[in-house]
Order: structure tokens, then C-alpha cells, then sequence
């Protein structure tokens, strides 16, 4: 099975991200010596660390071409980005190291790969990407009431009820609406449709838990 038409159940979807071929096609001729100061230096990176120097004196040392290096370290980045995103619950070790043979990844390397996503630095890398992903207040209270228009100007709104809104936001700020009872029902439908279609993907192999 060729690296651009992996299973769909891999940690990196249906098609392979072109700075991983392009790293898998550049390891060549790399030892694990070598191997290992770059991966020390991505995951130095991924945490935050200023990396820049170290890479200028491995590049300044080695033999492998400059360009090379590059490809190489951005397949690295994108490896460990991509695995560190999945909870290890949905990503068992055995399966990972799958994933990257059918990459014809050397099995040294694979094994480096696997003391990083699984060992001990897994929870400084999830606490860096979880810091640096964008993200929006998440909702931590939400309180609602039917209310009846006795008075309005629109007669044609006139005692017709509606559902007022309040949620309570992580931020703590308050955001406050109002919407018609055949609007709140087009929003449960649309929730209970979610619910289902998510269930309906946690069935599918992509997204099965590993045993």
C-alpha cells in the first residue's frame, strides 16, 4: 500500500500530509544518531523551547545536505502534531507504529517516535498545544424561560411566546437572546441531528477506540 493511500483508520486521516512523504523520502542514508538530535530538537520546539540554534550546529555537522534537514524536520513536526492531537485512548502504541511502517519508516526510528508520543513528554506536549490551539469560551452555564409578548408593536407577534436565553460563559461574561418557540425547535432538531451523526462516526473503523 503506497504512503499517499494509507487505511483510513491512520492517525493522519485519509491521505498523508505532504510533509510527511516528503520526510519519509528524505531519511535516507540518515542514522539515529543523527535522527535523534532532530527529533530532540522538534520536540524542544513543540514545547516552546527556542530550538534554532541547536538545528543551525547539526546542520553545520552533518553531511546530510541542509534542504534535506528541513524536509526531515517538518515531517518530524507534523508527525508528532498530528499523534499528540489524539487522545491515547483512540491511538494505542501497536496501531501507531503501524501507521508509520506502512510509511517505510525504518523500525529505529519508528521506535523514537513512539517514546515521544507515549512516554514521559506526552503531557508537556499536550499542555504546549493546548496553549497554542485558538479557542473560544466554552459554555458553562445555560438558564432559559418561556416569556408571552402581552404588548408589542406587531400585532402579529402579539401573544405569541418565545424562549429568552441566558448562558454564562467561561469568561465569565453573560450572553443573553431571545428566539421563537419554532425557532428553539429547529435547535433541538439541529442538536439531536449532531448527536446522531456523531455517533454514527464513532462507529465507523476511522474512529473506533484501539484494543
Amino acid at each position: 500500500m503506497s504512503a499517499s493511500h494509507a487505511k483510513d483508520s491512520s492517525f493522519l486521516g485519509g491521505r498523508i500530509p505532504p510533509e510527511i512523504e516528503s520526510m519519509t523520502r528524505n531519511l535516507k542514508d540518515v542514522d539515529q544518531e543523527l535522527f535523534r538530535k532532530l527529533l530532540k530538537a522538534v520536540v524542544g520546539a513543540l514545547e516552546g523551547k527556542d530550538c534554532r540554534e541547536v538545528l543551525r550546529s547539526v546542520a553545520e555537522t552533518s553531511v546530510v545536505p541542509q534542504e534535506r534537514l528541513s524536509h526531515i524536520i517538518a515531517g518530524m513536526h507534523r508527525v508528532l502534531s498530528e499523534a499528540i492531537r489524539i487522545p491515547p485512548s483512540l491511538l494505542k502504541q501497536e496501531a501507531f507504529k503501524e501507521d508509520l511502517r506502512e510509511l517505510k519508516i525504518p523500525e529505529d526510528f519508528i521506535t523514537d517516535f513512539s517514546s515521544v508520543v507515549f512516554g514521559n513528554r506526552r503531557a508537556a506536549l499536550e499542555a504546549a498545544s493546548s496553549q497554542k490551539d485558538p479557542h473560544l469560551p466554552s459554555l458553562e452555564e445555560l438558564r432559559w424561560r418561556v416569556d408571552v409578548a402581552i404588548s408589542t408593536s406587531s400585532l402579529a407577534r402579539a401573544l405569541q411566546p418565545s424562549v429568552l436565553m441566558q448562558m454564562k460563559l467561561s469568561d465569565g461574561t453573560f450572553q443573553r437572546f431571545e428566539v421563537s418557540v419554532s425557532k428553539f425547535q429547529e435547535l433541538r432538531y439541529n442538536v439531536a441531528l449532531i448527536l446522531k451523526e456523531m455517533n454514527d462516526l464513532e462507529k465507523r473503523s476511522v474512529l473506533k477506540i484501539q484494543d
